[in-house]
């Protein structure tokens, strides 16, 4: 069971989100980026693009719009250890691939002991209201440190007005895993999963969204007989309402990302 265990921990992070924007879709990003407002999303000084490393994928909500997710990244670190990184979120027409709007997430990419193995595109129905439709960007992290190790999803909600991006949400983590062990047998893990819920939409405004909170913890020891002996707890359900404020939905400390 710990090896299982581990094997989880260790391998899920480097999961990659599938692209749906067909053959060639690196070269179809770097085609719609070129052709983004620069205004809207300015340039830095030794700063690219990583198009191979981008998400793609049309608007189930409006298949005329095409969502793209493209990692900006700055120069490494003098040990090649860090790395400051943004990800530019477009909305570009299906055919033409010509913007309808843009927005940098800023430090989403950035990367130290900590990095940042993919990003990916959720479109499920994040229907707030009759008229307004959200999706998400997934980002997933881990670390390298076996006897340490650590991983994180996090999601962070979008809303396409028409002529902007907004970001409604900071970015909630919606799983943790982490712990600490001996590498043989003695340790402790924490793990940590929550699911994104949007009520009915109101006659006014924007749905109340919960997020629904399990966690538990496993911890571990070597027994008389030198057989590895693993205890799991688990913790209350927790639930979290989260009330619009205006366009947006402020997070409690305690699911919100800190970087």
């Amino acid at each position: 069971m710990r090896t299982c265990l581990l094997a989880l921990l260790l391998s899920l992070p480097f999961t990659s989100f599938a692209q749906d924007c067909g053959d060639g879709a690196a070269a179809r990003i770097t085609q719609a980026y070129q052709q983004r407002d620069a205004a809207a999303l300015p340039d830095r000084p030794g700063w690219h693009i990583d198009a191979e490393r981008s998400a793609c994928r049309v608007w189930p909500a409006d298949t005329s719009l095409t969502l793209i997710a493209v990692p900006f990244l700055g120069p490494e670190g003098p040990n090649g250890d860090s790395q400051a990184g943004d990800l530019d979120v477009l909305v570009v027409d299906s055919t033409t691939l010509r913007p309808r709007a843009g927005r940098r997430l800023p430090d989403v990419m950035s990367s130290d002991a900590i990095h940042v193995d993919s990003v990916g595109l959720d479109t499920a129905r994040y229907n707030l209201s009759p008229n307004v439709r959200a999706f998400g960007i997934r980002s997933s992290r881990s670390n390298s440190s076996q006897p340490n190790p650590f991983s994180d999803t996090r999601l962070q909600l979008l809303v396409f007005n028409g002529t902007s991006l907004e970001a409604i949400t900071g970015q909630i983590v919606v799983s943790r895993s982490g712990g600490e062990w001996d590498t043989r047998c003695a340790g402790e893990f924490n793990e940590t999963k929550r699911t994104l819920e949007v009520g009915p939409a109101p006659a006014q405004g924007w749905a109340t969204l919960t997020i629904r909170e399990r966690s538990s913890s496993t911890v571990s020891y070597e027994g008389a007989d030198g057989n590895c002996i693993e205890a799991r707890r688990d913790m209350p359900v927790r639930s979290f309402k989260l009330l619009p404020k205006g366009r947006t939905y402020p997070l409690p400390s305690d699911v919100e990302a800190t970087f």
